[in-house]
């Protein structure tokens, strides 16, 4: 029988276990690391922190290969997750969605992205089991096409949705509420402006823009960003305004948009913006 490939997020993941994982790796992590403490830490158990847990976290690219040790996008990480937790599912986010763009290896960041843009294209969406089971049956009729395989060997289940919404429900403002019986999938009209900058950074490399240069936003490239910051596109101009007035360019910092006749509107990054540049300082970003 042929080997399944693995397009799973795993469900056990959750922000706190993750944040428990990180605080741990900071402070006691190494090559003999207590790894029974830190499954009490997640409330988990032994071996499903071992062999389950950790090998995805590692997968995600937060810890070393081998050992409970921080890589530099852990430390990034992790110092957010100090910082602000609701920031901590921003930034998690922005990494499940980014990861496959630039290591197609990365396969459960490919259906995890599927799924974030299958659920922003239908605007609201009850999150029961037939949206679950709708959503398992696209991610792997499209697996088994983009990567030539049979549908068999797409290893994605109920399960790994289950992954996914891990960290929608965790986002702040949020995606996914309770009302009554019945948790309901909306897009959101405003994101965190860290959130936002990160979504005009992986536009800048995606397109290969060089920094200081204008991107213009072309429909094709609004409807990108949105799909990662999960927002309505009616609320983009408040996102840009509200980043223009704290990172404005022409004060200094780094961030700029506007509108030229006959092109469109278009945003500048005048250097990269990654996780390891969000300031204690700005870890709250609510209007």
């Amino acid at each position: 029988m042929a080997r399944r490939l693995a397009f799973h997020i795993q469900q056990n993941t959750t922000p706190k276990r993750v944040e428990a994982i990180l605080r741990f790796a900071a402070g006691e992590g190494g090559e003999k690391v207590d790894k029974s403490a830190l499954a009490a830490d997640c409330g988990l158990a032994v071996s499903v922190l071992h062999k389950v847990v950790l090998p995805f976290v590692r997968q995600v690219g937060l810890l070393d290969s081998s050992y409970v040790t921080l890589t530099s996008l852990g430390e990034d990480l992790y110092h957010i997750s100090v910082e602000s937790s609701s920031l901590f599912a921003e930034a998690m986010h922005c990494v499940l969605y980014t990861n496959h763009t630039f290591d197609a290896g990365k396969r459960f960041s490919w259906a995890y992205a599927k799924v974030v843009d299958a659920l922003w294209g239908s605007s609201e969406r009850v999150l029961d089991g037939t949206t679950t089971a709708q959503l398992v049956g696209m991610v792997v009729d499209e697996a088994a096409q983009a990567f030539e395989i049979p549908v068999e060997q797409v290893a994605f289940s109920k399960k790994s949705v289950r992954g996914v919404l891990n960290w929608l429900r965790a986002l702040d403002p949020p995606v996914a509420q309770r009302q009554g019986k019945h948790e309901t999938f909306r897009r959101r009209y405003f994101c965190p402006i860290p959130t936002f900058l990160w979504g005009m950074d992986f536009l800048y490399r995606l397109n290969e823009t060089p920094y200081g240069i204008r991107l213009f936003l072309t429909e094709e490239r609004i409807e990108q960003v949105c799909k990662l910051c999960v927002l309505d596109p009616s609320g983009l101009d408040n996102v840009l305004a509200m980043a223009k007035r704290m990172y404005d360019y022409e004060r200094g910092e780094f961030f700029d948009y506007g509108t030229t006749g006959g092109f469109g509107r278009w945003v500048l990054l005048s250097k990269a913006f990654g996780f390891g540049d969000v300031a204690s300082s700005r870890g709250e970003n609510a209007p």
